[in-house]
C-alpha cells in the first residue's frame, strides 16, 4: 500500500513539475527551470560508491542503456562516481517548446532549414543558461546519454561543450541487418551532424567503422567496450533454468521498416501470425508448460493479443528489458533482435522461426546468425524442437566457433567482461 502511495505521489510531482517547466519557459526563467530539474533528479542507489574524491554524473536513462550502466558496476563498491538520473520527459518538454509543430525524429537531428537552425540555437541557449544555474543546486562533473541520434539529447552536446562539461555517450545501437548497415551510413551522414560528445563507447568494431565512415565521430572519440548487459547473459550459463518454462519474445512485425531503410513495405506479419498460431496450439496441447509472451514497448501493446484466446498456461508481458526472463527459460523463441544474441550468450535453448525461408529469401534483412541449427522451417519441426529441449538435461556447453563469431560481430566482446571495461572507461574519463 505504501509503495502505491509513493508511486502516485511521484506521478503527481512529475505532472506538477511538467506544468512548472512550461511556465518557466513562457516567462523565460532559467532559474525556475533549473530548480525544477534539481527537484526531479534522483540518486542511483543500486550503484555503490565511496565518498572520497566523489564525482557526480547525471544520466538521461533509456531502456537498454541504463541496464548497461547498472551492469557495469555490478558487485562493485570501490567506486568514486555517484550517478543521478533525470527523466527524459523534461528534455522533451524543453525541445517541444522550441520546436512547436515540427516533427522531430531520431536519426534525423540535423536542422532542415534556417528556421529550425534558429529554434535549435534558442533551445541550446536556454539549456546552457539553465544547466549553468543548476550547478548552484548540484555540482555535476559530467553527463551520460545512450544514443548519438536521439533527437531529445542530440543538442545537449553543444550545451555541455558550452559549459565545459564532459558529455559521454554509451551508444547502445549495434544489432543492424546487412541492409541497415548500408543505409545507416547514408542516413547518419546526410541527416545528422558530427558528434561533439567528449567520448563515445560502442559495442563493436562494426559500429565504430559505421560512425567513422559516416563522419559522425572521429576515431579518437570512440572506444570499443562491448555490451555490458550481455554480461548477465554470460553469467547465466552457470545457472540451470527452471523446467517447462518457454519464453517467446514477440516478433516485431515492422522490424526493419524504419528510418534507415529506403523500403517502406517490409513486414514480418505472416511470420508473426504463424508463430503465434503454432505456439498457442502447442500451449493448448501442453498445459503443464508455462509460456510467457514478452512484448516490447513501442512495438507491442496489450491489445495486440486477444488475451481471451490465450490458454491459462500463457501470460503476456510488455515493457522492460528482455534478458531478465532468460534466467528461468528452458526454451526461448526469438527473431531478429538483440535477445537472440543474449539467448546464445546465456546458453539457453534457442528457436528462430523460419517458416517461409526468411533466412534465404530475406537474408539482407536478417541479423547475421552463423549457426543455422537455431532455425526451424516447419510447424512439425517447431513442435519437435520445443519438446526435445523441454525434455533435455541442462548442460553448460562451450560457445561454438560460429556463435563466438556472431556474438563478437554484434556485441564486441565474448568473455562476459564488457561491464568492467565500461566501468574502467567511465572511471578514467571522469577522474581525469
Amino acid at each position: 500500500m505504501l509503495m502505491i502511495i509513493k508511486k502516485k505521489l511521484y506521478q503527481l510531482i512529475l505532472i506538477i513539475s511538467s506544468l512548472l517547466i512550461d511556465l518557466s519557459m513562457r516567462i523565460n526563467s532559467y532559474r525556475i527551470s533549473a530548480f525544477i530539474i534539481w527537484l526531479n533528479i534522483r540518486k542511483v542507489r543500486i550503484i555503490k560508491y565511496k565518498s572520497k574524491n566523489l564525482k557526480k554524473v547525471l544520466v538521461f536513462p533509456k531502456s537498454g542503456g541504463y541496464e548497461d550502466l547498472i551492469e557495469s558496476y555490478y558487485n562493485q563498491n570501490n567506486n568514486n562516481i555517484a550517478f543521478f538520473i533525470l527523466p527524459r520527459r523534461f528534455l522533451r518538454k524543453f525541445l517541444s517548446y522550441y520546436f512547436k509543430n515540427i516533427d522531430k525524429r531520431n536519426y534525423f537531428t540535423k536542422p532542415a532549414n534556417l528556421l529550425e537552425t534558429y529554434y535549435k540555437n534558442q533551445y541550446i541557449k536556454y539549456l546552457t543558461n539553465t544547466f549553468s544555474i543548476l550547478d548552484k543546486f548540484i555540482k555535476l562533473d559530467g553527463f551520460i546519454s545512450f544514443n548519438i541520434f536521439n533527437y531529445t539529447e542530440k543538442y545537449l552536446e553543444e550545451v555541455f561543450k558550452n559549459l565545459g562539461k564532459k558529455f559521454i555517450i554509451l551508444h547502445k545501437e549495434s544489432t543492424f541487418t546487412p541492409i541497415e548497415e548500408i543505409n545507416s551510413t547514408r542516413v547518419y551522414k546526410r541527416y545528422n551532424t558530427e558528434s561533439l560528445a567528449h567520448k563515445i563507447s560502442v559495442y563493436s568494431e562494426n559500429q565504430r567503422k559505421i560512425l567513422i565512415k559516416s563522419k559522425i565521430a572521429k576515431d579518437k572519440q570512440i572506444h570499443i567496450n562491448g555490451c555490458p548487459r550481455s554480461d548477465y547473459s554470460f553469467r547465466l550459463r552457470k545457472t540451470k533454468p527452471k523446467k517447462n518454462i518457454l519464453v517467446y519474445y514477440l516478433i516485431e512485425k515492422y522490424r526493419g521498416n524504419d528510418i534507415i531503410l529506403k523500403k517502406s513495405n517490409i513486414n514480418w506479419k505472416k511470420l508473426y501470425d504463424q508463430t503465434l498460431e503454432y505456439l498457442i496450439d502447442f500451449a493448448k496441447k501442453n498445459p503443464s508448460v508455462k509460456i510467457i509472451f514478452k512484448g516490447k514497448i513501442g512495438s507491442h501493446k496489450i491489445n495486440d493479443l486477444d488475451l481471451k484466446i490465450l490458454p491459462k498456461n500463457c501470460s503476456f508481458v510488455v515493457g522492460g528489458t528482455g534478458e531478465k526472463f532468460l534466467k528461468d527459460a528452458s526454451v526461448v523463441i526469438a527473431f531478429n533482435s538483440t535477445i537472440v544474441l543474449e539467448t546464445i550468450a546465456s546458453n539457453r535453448n534457442l528457436i528462430i522461426p523460419n517458416f517461409n525461408k526468411e533466412n534465404i529469401k530475406k537474408k539482407n534483412l536478417l541479423l547475421k546468425i552463423t549457426n543455422k541449427e537455431y532455425f526451424v522451417n516447419t510447424k512439425k519441426q517447431f513442435n519437435q524442437k520445443i519438446n526435445f529441449y523441454l525434455n533435455s538435461k541442462y548442460k553448460n556447453r562451450n560457445l561454438s566457433h560460429e556463435d563466438k563469431k556472431t556474438l563478437k560481430y554484434y556485441l564486441g566482446i565474448v568473455d562476459g567482461k564488457s561491464g568492467k571495461k565500461v566501468q574502467n572507461f567511465l572511471n578514467e574519463t571522469f577522474n581525469k
